[in-house]
């Protein structure tokens, strides 16, 4: 293989990957977003006001990690990419849709 067509597929192969800088800022949204969701357990919020942004903040982190760990995010410029960020997609709108049925069950009012 030349030298050439390496360094082709080495820069669209650095295309594809979050830098190390983009890791940390998404470590620390990701640090900071579990740190909410624990406190706002302990405060004195009931029904739909405790549990709403909680599942936002579950949502937030659900494409966070999808988007950048499992590369998600760059992966949208392949062919395949929106496929699998569909998929990805739906199954957080059945963990949701899982959630409020358990929710139904036992009867909790929002």
């Amino acid at each position: 293989m030349s030298e050439t067509a390496t360094a082709t597929h080495d820069d669209h192969h650095d295309e594809a990957h979050p830098t190390e800088g983009q890791y940390w800022v998404v470590f620390v949204a990701l640090a900071v977003l579990t740190a909410v969701e624990v406190l706002w357990y302990f405060l004195p919020f009931e029904g739909l006001f405790e549990v709403l942004p909680l599942l936002i903040m579950m949502v937030a982190k659900f494409f966070l990690v999808g988007g950048f760990f499992m590369h998600l995010y760059f992966d949208m410029k392949m062919i395949n990419g929106r496929l699998f960020t569909w998929a990805f997609a739906g199954g957080i709108l059945l963990a949701m849709a899982v959630y409020f049925i358990v929710f139904a069950t036992f009867e909790f009012s929002f």
